[in-house]
C-alpha cells in the first residue's frame, strides 16, 4: 500500500490575517451587544402580597399550608426510597448468604 503524501499546514499570510480580523470583529460585536443588553443571572424578586389585599391572611395561611404539604410529601417519598433500598440490601444479603 502506497502512503499518501501529507498536505502542508502552511497557510498564506493574507488568509491568516483575514481570519484574525474576522475573529476580532466578532469579539468586538459580542462585547458591544453585551454592553447593550446586560444579562443578569439573578431571578426577579417576587413582589409578594400587598397589605391592601382583602384576604391576605387567608392567602398566606394557604400558601404556608401548601408548602408544608410539599415538604411532608417530599419526606414521605424520601422515606419510601430509603425503605426500598433497605429491602434491596436485605435481598442481596439473603442471596449472598
Amino acid at each position: 500500500m502506497v502512503m499518501k503524501k501529507r498536505l502542508s499546514k502552511r497557510t498564506k499570510l493574507a488568509r491568516k490575517y483575514s481570519i484574525k480580523k474576522k475573529i476580532n470583529e466578532h469579539n468586538r460585536k459580542e462585547r458591544r451587544d453585551a454592553k447593550k443588553k446586560p444579562k443578569s443571572n439573578r431571578p426577579k424578586k417576587d413582589p409578594g402580597i400587598p397589605n391592601s389585599f382583602p384576604f391576605k391572611e387567608e392567602l398566606l395561611n394557604q400558601i404556608e399550608k401548601e408548602r408544608q404539604e410539599k415538604l411532608e410529601e417530599k419526606q414521605r417519598q424520601k422515606e419510601a426510597r430509603q425503605a426500598e433500598k433497605r429491602k434491596e440490601k436485605a435481598k442481596q444479603k439473603a442471596a449472598k448468604a
